[in-house]
């Protein structure tokens, strides 16, 4: 991860040298209580309007590139001008390792950020949510796979809407859930499948996670014994022109499904109930069966305090699988 942290006034590393002061946990500085960014940053706060309002605050990349409008065109200058501001890049190397870098160095790395990028894109799989900690604590042991009705030992998993990456690399490194894994496929949008690889590269986890583009719409023509779907219901609120996603979800879920005996797993926060009931409804119509599985078992392995920022609804966890029946035709 590249995080961005304030510099001491007037002062630039002019090479690499230990840094610790984004990776310990929450922090205080000038009245601002620092916590984990949507990525899993440790002292990331998240960053908002921070060249506005200032404030000694550490942040990630991720989170200045949402604080940009997910507008990679324009990354670099922010960037600079965030470092003009007064602050300055770490980076995490591997083992844990902080560094401070210089300012060539940073911007080298808001040009890498940016070049994974397309120009506009939805900022929402930019971060871990709660509930890929959720479904990592419940397919990593055998009793939670069980608990929501999948195979003990899948062998084939596609994974729809994959943002980071992490619900993967945590599974596909679990000895538990990997025991038979033949392929774990995660898949996402063009300008998110680039970090996604480099991710799996560095765990050294290509002989069983690869990562592919998928737009929702698309229509899975091979069979998988699990599709995992994680906290994929967001309305693109960045991006409002854009039609909504849910009917292309349904679809693509839908053809992963229809006359296979595999499982579709699908987890979220509720945040609005009437459009996520729509998409359901959809889901039926395209012929699958929705149950709804979020059972005290499940629920014991969610995480004790939510981090997901701006709402508390509950946890839901839903699985989906070919109903049998004749499927309808879905305008939607």
């Amino acid at each position: 991860y590249i995080v961005l942290a304030r510099s001491l006034p007037g002062v630039w590393a002019s090479a690499p040298v230990p840094c610790p002061v984004a990776c310990e946990g929450a922090l205080n500085m000038d009245d601002y209580i620092l916590d984990c960014c949507g990525s899993g940053v440790i002292g990331c706060c998240g960053a908002v309007g921070l060249v506005r309002d200032g404030g000694a605050q550490s942040f990630c990349l991720d989170c200045v590139y949402e604080d940009n409008g997910c507008d990679a065109v324009t990354l670099l200058s922010h960037v600079e001008e965030l470092l003009a501001a007064g602050h300055r890049v770490l980076e995490e190397a591997a083992g844990g390792v902080v560094r401070c870098l210089t300012v060539g160095q940073a911007l080298e790395a808001a040009r890498a950020y940016a070049a994974l990028c397309p120009p506009f894109m939805d900022s929402t799989g930019g971060r871990e949510w709660d509930c890929s900690r959720w479904l990592t604590a419940l397919l990593s042991c055998e009793a939670g796979r069980r608990a929501v009705g999948l195979p003990a030992a899948p062998q084939r998993v596609l994974e729809l809407g994959a943002g980071t990456g992490d619900l993967a690399l945590a599974l596909g490194s679990n000895p538990g859930f990997a025991a038979a894994l033949r392929e774990y496929r995660v898949t996402d949008v063009e300008g998110r499948v680039g970090a996604i690889r480099a991710r799996i590269a560095q765990r050294g986890l290509e002989g069983v996670i690869c990562a592919a583009e998928l737009l929702w719409g698309t229509a899975v023509d091979e069979a998988f014994d699990v599709v995992l779907v994680c906290e994929t219901l967001h309305w693109k609120g960045d991006m409002p022109a854009e039609e909504d996603t849910i009917a292309p979800l349904a679809a693509t879920i839908a053809s992963a499904c229809r006359g296979r005996p595999t499982v579709a797993l699908l987890a979220h926060r509720e945040r609005c109930a009437e459009r996520e009931a729509s998409f359901y409804a959809m889901c039926r119509r395209r012929g699958l069966a929705t149950e709804q599985c979020t059972s005290a078992a499940g629920l014991s392995y969610a995480p004790a305090e939510p981090h997901d920022p701006g709402v508390r609804g509950r946890l839901v966890l839903m699985r989906l699988r070919d109903s049998g029946e004749a499927c309808e035709v879905d305008e939607g």
